[in-house]
């Protein structure tokens, strides 16, 4: 790889990384209340606690009471879980700094960044039936990880301006052959615009094909008849 790639490949870095995240990923019976497949448990709007809660991230702290995001994976149009038991596959996210100022998160801090989560579940009228020692758990430092240069962040370099969705990476790179696609480059993060890169990325690649190949297919009117 690092032969084609022409040596060995440098680190790279994210001047201003976006948001990092926690995530618990677990089973569980839910009642309270029905489930829609997304679901967004505000942090308490006292005491302007959504701007506190992006002003703790902000300075490399995970919120005392942050938004969560629920997602609800076996609920696709249907309101009740499609198991017989009951139980469903949940996935819970929680908005975190990334590891830009060298600051990784202690144990202690996710700990109680964890009960928060639970509380804010807890006090919208949640109730899940799960071991807390069933859920797996990914943060940013595992992030940063499994995707070197990353610093943990999920959406590549932070939005800021009207001019950010621009200065990301394009689809094409110097290296002959190697294209990019994802919420990372450009034209930024969320599904619909991580498949339209996909897309721009993929015409990128069959252009690069035809560039190559010795004869290009073009339509010729007429033809000789076989019967």
């Amino acid at each position: 790889m690092q032969a084609a790639l022409g040596g060995a490949p440098k680190p790279a870095s994210v001047a201003a990384p976006s948001l990092s995240a926690l995530t618990w990923h677990f089973e569980a019976e839910v009642k309270g209340f029905e489930l829609s497949h997304h679901n967004v448990f505000f942090s308490p709007p006292q005491d302007d606690g959504y701007r506190r809660e992006f002003a703790a991230i902000a300075a490399g702290r995970l919120p005392e009471c942050p938004t969560v995001y629920l997602c609800a994976q076996d609920r696709t149009g249907q309101l009740s879980p499609p198991t017989q038991s009951g139980r469903e596959r949940l996935m819970c996210l929680v908005n975190a700094p990334a590891e830009s100022a060298g600051h990784r998160l202690s144990p202690q801090e996710i700990a109680r960044c964890e009960e928060a989560m639970w509380r804010q579940l807890a006090q919208a009228g949640l109730q899940m039936s799960t071991s807390r020692h069933s859920v797996h758990l990914s943060q940013p430092a595992e992030f940063a990880r499994h995707y070197p240069g990353s610093q943990g962040a999920l959406y590549g370099p932070a939005s800021q301006g009207w001019r950010a969705s621009f200065q990301r990476p394009t689809q094409q790179t110097r290296v002959p052959g190697l294209f990019l696609a994802g919420g990372t480059v450009h034209p930024g993060p969320g599904v619909p615009m991580a498949a339209l890169s996909g897309q721009l990325a993929a015409l990128h690649m069959l252009k690069a094909l035809a560039s190559t190949s010795r004869s290009h297919t073009v339509a010729t009117p007429g033809g000789i008849s076989t019967l």
